[in-house]
């Protein structure tokens, strides 16, 4: 038997709420209902109240529909390819955790954010950092347009048009830092 997630029983809700919205809205437009008989029949303090609840949940629908829309941009394709057995497609997501391996691992940046822009046939790569005060702002920077240049061209098929590093500070590491990428996806079509 399926087992009902909260957010099922929410979706269940909000379709029986504009369900029933909708037909009570094209009723009184069709002049079936008459919207003071709809307002005679809660009261004074029943229509406030049924107005009330009607906001909040318009609300909650757009709400809803950007989440929605939200993770349909997550999880949209920035490089795709067909081939002999299907395509082949990458994510703006997995391309940001390549770029994050490579600050990591091979730069040895650990406090970063990658964001992304769609280009004509590939991308844009923005790199916002911190370094430490004995790495050289210039070197790294070139370091770190040369290796994503190669590599996300080579390993994942998306051509890199362009590579922008922005050091926002230059600080000795405290015990504390911890790494940070961007989870929230910049990428435009």
């Amino acid at each position: 038997m399926r087992q009902f997630r909260p957010l099922t029983i929410l979706h269940y809700l909000a379709f029986l709420f504009s369900l029933g919205l909708g037909i009570v809205v094209l009723l009184a437009g069709a002049g079936v209902l008459a919207e003071e008989s709809i307002a005679d029949a809660f009261g004074e303090t029943g229509w406030t109240i049924f107005l009330v609840l009607l906001g909040v949940g318009l609300l909650l629908i757009a709400l809803h529909f950007l989440l929605v829309l939200a993770e349909d941009r997550l999880n949209e394709v920035l490089y795709s390819r067909s081939g002999e057995w299907g395509r082949v497609e990458v994510s703006p997501t997995a391309v940001r955790e390549f770029i994050s391996g490579i600050l990591r691992e091979d730069i040895g940046i650990d406090r970063f954010r990658v964001y992304l822009r769609r280009r004509e046939n590939g991308v844009a790569i923005r790199v916002r950092t911190a370094l430490t005060p004995d790495q050289r702002v210039t070197d790294v920077g070139e370091r770190i347009q040369r290796e994503l240049t190669e590599h996300v061209s080579d390993r994942t098929g998306v051509e890199v048009r362009e590579v922008t590093v922005f050091v926002r500070s230059i600080r000795a590491r405290d015990a504390e830092s911890t790494i940070r990428e961007a989870s929230d996806d910049e990428l435009e079509a």
